[in-house]
């Protein structure tokens, strides 16, 4: 599956879309490409339309992908330095999604990135979109 295709996963769909981020590591020493990085929509007949944005910036793009897709909710990264940061991600949100809720995510997993949604959440502040952030380790319902 690459960037574009859709594949059936028995009762719902995975249609992979373009993310902006590099993709590699160094196993051994030795520099490995590992492919497109890319983010995830996901749908399922009678539910909403959700979005995994991957790790990603800002790109415009992202209009095309609302159009097509229409996503209702969506899992934005926030952690900066590898990602976008709190208030391009609440721009994002804000510019070119219409979303019932946007889960913050990629934030506070090692020292150099932002700790906390905290700047994430402000920047939503007093938007219509519903910022839900999860207790690290429990599940969720939306």
């Amino acid at each position: 599956m690459n960037a574009g295709g859709t594949t059936e996963l028995g009762g719902f769909t995975v249609s992979l879309v373009r993310a902006d981020h590099s993709s590699g590591d160094v196993v051994n020493g030795t520099p490995i490409y590992l492919g497109n990085p890319c983010g995830a929509i996901i749908k399922a007949a009678g539910e909403p339309t959700a979005y995994h944005m991957g790790d990603t910036d800002i790109f415009s793009d992202m209009g095309l992908i609302a159009e097509i897709h229409q996503p209702r909710i969506a899992m934005v990264p926030i952690g900066d330095r590898f990602t976008m940061n709190g208030e391009t991600a609440a721009m994002t949100v804000k510019r070119f999604f219409n979303l019932d809720t946007v889960i913050p995510c990629h934030y506070g997993s090692f020292p150099i990135i932002d700790a906390t949604p905290d700047k994430f959440v402000a920047a939503m502040s007093g938007h219509a979109t519903k910022v839900l952030v999860p207790e690290k380790g429990k599940a969720v319902q939306v």
